[in-house]
């Protein structure tokens, strides 16, 4: 940690002293305490050691650990230095001893109130919950910006995911539009992941801008991106991997080929809108095409237009499938359903929908499934400029 208390009761950050007076109190051994617990603490530093404050071993400060390493101390400094250059109050390491929380970095912009925490080891998801909570019970809005090692990019749009980084796209400050942040102290860099479609447990596919951290206004994080103009293309390649895929002869999937072959479908030539993405925050444990077809299939697929269906019945159909206990649907389903209304294949009056005389159609051949996709998909992810929208120039594109 960087922020002590000396002998006169002064607050310390350590980082603001020259080398040479750190060496000075190091030498001289002069005594520093910890704002929170009181013990003493004592400084560490060295050629590949950032300059900081330590606690003596045996300690019980809940502050002590967590991560305090040298790439941590780099990186908290730098994105301390960064908030600085802007118009807000900005605090290192600030302590609140109402929570017995200490955020990495404390700002005051506007009455709003936010931690930044950089993250770089790796926690318990009750831990980073209990201290959300915290935080919100103050007030404050936490803003978690985490090691660049978490980053790991499995291909265009595609990067790996795990319960780990769920927790932090669960705790993001905007619910209608997460993110994931990582910086790399290194290379002064800061990665944003936007638009967050989970494709299984351990697969996210996003939209990946990143930016030096010098030229990057801390208000620029927040912002809303528009998609990529070939993330339908993309999407449309991972569509038609996933409808000719060989499967083992067991697990789920080929459990549902089975399914859908004894009612007269193959999974191959299902119609498109049984591979909508939907965003993460709705998201369920289940495979987003799996639950999709199954409502197609004993729903959808028999609907006449005019015909009409209370949305009721189709949770229904959904929990004959999985147990409330373990899959909410809730927030799939309305955006599912909303998804379908936008392209015109149903409307929605209060808790029923009603079906419109567009034709689903299911394909026939695999090049007619790829084609229908390409038609569909591309029409499903064009979406009109906002005006919270923008093509921020100093970002760049990675893929």
């Amino acid at each position: 940690m960087q922020r002590a208390i000396n002998k006169k009761g002064e607050s310390v950050l350590l980082f603001r002293y020259s080398l040479e007076k750190v060496a000075d109190w190091k030498q001289e051994k002069d005594l520093f305490y910890c704002p929170a617990c009181k013990e003493r603490v004592i400084i560490r530093s060295g050629e590949r050691v950032t300059a900081h404050f330590a606690h003596l071993p045996n300690t019980e400060c809940l502050l002590s650990g967590g991560g305090e390493g040298p790439y941590h101390e780099k990186g908290k400094l730098q994105l301390f230095n960064w908030l600085n250059r802007f118009n807000m109050q900005v605090e290192l390491e600030a302590y609140f001893p109402e929570i017995s929380q200490r955020a990495d970095i404390f700002i005051n912009i506007g009455g709003k109130k936010i931690a930044v925490e950089f993250q770089c080891a790796r926690i318990p998801r009750e831990v980073v919950l209990s201290r959300v909570q915290g935080y919100n019970s103050l007030g404050i809005k936490p803003v978690w910006i985490l090691g660049a090692k978490y980053l790991k990019q499995k291909g265009a749009y595609m990067f790996q995911l795990n319960q780990f980084l769920d927790v932090f796209i669960r705790s993001s400050p905007q619910k209608d539009y997460p993110q994931l942040f990582f910086y790399d102290p290194f290379i002064s860099e800061i990665a944003v992941l936007h638009h967050l479609y989970p494709l299984q447990a351990s697969r996210l596919f996003a939209k990946q801008l990143v930016c030096p951290l010098h030229k990057l206004h801390f208000k620029h994080l927040f912002q809303k991106e528009t998609k990529p103009e070939n993330f339908a293309a993309v999407w449309v390649k991972m569509v038609s991997r996933r409808r000719t895929k060989v499967d083992d002869f067991y697990g789920e999937i080929f459990k549902l080929r089975k399914w859908l072959y004894r009612r007269g479908y193959l999974f191959q030539y299902l119609p498109s809108i049984c591979f909508l993405p939907t965003p993460y925050l709705a998201s369920v444990t289940v495979p987003y095409y799996k639950w999709q077809a199954e409502l197609y299939v004993c729903c959808l697929a028999d609907l006449k237009t005019g015909d009409s269906v209370h949305i009721n019945q189709i949770k229904d159909i959904l929990y004959s499938f999985y147990s409330k206990e373990n899959s909410d649907f809730s927030d799939a389903l309305e955006i599912y359903l909303g998804q379908l209304q936008q392209a015109g294949y149903i409307e929605t009056h209060s808790s029923t929908i009603l079906r419109t005389n567009r034709e689903i159609t299911c394909y026939s051949s695999q090049e007619q499934a790829f084609l229908g996709d390409q038609s569909f998909f591309k029409q499903f992810f064009t979406e009109k400029k906002a005006k919270y929208e923008h093509d921020y120039h100093l970002f760049r594109y990675t893929k």
